[in-house]
């Protein structure tokens, strides 16, 4: 007989959970979204969302493409929480980590170029770079380098390093 400890999930719970996020994602992500298991991206979240067990993949994608800052989310599995991020793995790859309670989720489709807003600003134009990839180009971007909420326009030479 299993007996799980008060509190805590069992195991089986645990990897029902997994397979069924799993089988909800592949179905409702669609392209352009991919999803990488027992990682997140760390320090870079705006916004965090409760849900419910078993809907939490789906309200929190929703909530992604509701919001023009979001570029990237983690879920968290156990306690069935969404966190919206301003950022994608690739602008901020030192801060992609182990977690191995949680999924992080890339938000290609819609998805608003880093620095085109002045709400959505980059740090720098490199990280305009490494976020967009052979997409960037040289022009004038959104930039907050000291993080200080005010952003400016400036000029990026995505030619060079950025």
């Amino acid at each position: 007989m299993l007996r799980k400890a008060a509190g805590k999930p069992s195991l089986f719970t645990v990897l029902f959970m997994t397979q069924m996020f799993q089988s909800i994602t592949s179905h409702q992500c669609g392209a352009g979204i991919y999803s990488i298991f027992q990682k997140m991206l760390r320090g870079h979240t705006y916004m965090t969302i409760e849900s419910q067990a078993g809907t939490v993949a789906l309200e929190c994608r929703e909530a992604c493409h509701a919001d023009f800052r979001c570029q990237s989310y983690n879920i968290v599995i156990l306690n069935s929480k969404c966190e919206l991020n301003n950022r994608t793995k690739e602008a901020r790859p030192e801060d992609f980590v182990k977690d191995k309670d949680r999924y992080y989720m890339a938000r290609n489709s819609k998805r608003i170029p880093l620095g085109s807003i002045p709400e959505l600003p980059a740090y720098s134009c490199r990280e305009i770079k490494a976020s967009e990839g052979g997409q960037s180009v040289s022009g004038t971007y959104w930039l907050d380098s000291t993080r200080s909420g005010n952003s400016i326009l400036a000029h990026c030479d995505m030619k060079t390093e950025g």
